[in-house]
């Protein structure tokens, strides 16, 4: 279970702000769309546009995803390594915050998959000014 940490709070406040302005770039697009005339280059290129990002923040997710995948593994793994160190010394409270970092690095690598399409989000909802 997810823990309610600032890292997990900001998350969620990206992912849905990310959500509330999607409704209204797509409003603004389509209207775009409709109100022009379809031979528009301004309509020709918002359509490439709406593509291209997509194609993209997609792309940028998975590298990004995959980036934070392998760095995670590897800070859990030498936290394990540490506590097993302090379990056999005696500490037998040692696993005690494995759950709580197995918890951030989780948020970490959805937060580097949300990223990319928040960003693009934010930049059609000021190119666009909704």
């Amino acid at each position: 279970m997810l823990t309610n940490s600032a890292s997990a709070l900001k998350l969620q406040q990206k992912t849905l702000s990310m959500c509330a302005a999607v409704p209204q770039i797509m409003a603004s697009r389509i209207w775009m769309l409709a109100t022009a005339p379809i031979s528009a280059e301004s309509q020709q290129k918002e359509l490439f546009a709406m593509v291209e990002e997509k194609q993209k923040a997609f792309v940028d997710s998975i590298y990004e995803i995959n980036a934070q995948i392998m760095s995670s593994q590897t800070t859990l793994v030498n936290k394990w390594i540490s506590n097993c160190q302090s379990f056999m010394l005696g500490h037998l409270n040692a696993f005690n915050n494995f759950e709580h970092d197995v918890d951030e690095e989780a948020i970490k690598i959805m937060d580097k998959g949300i990223s990319p399409y928040a960003t693009t989000v934010k930049a059609n909802q000021k190119r666009l000014s909704v």
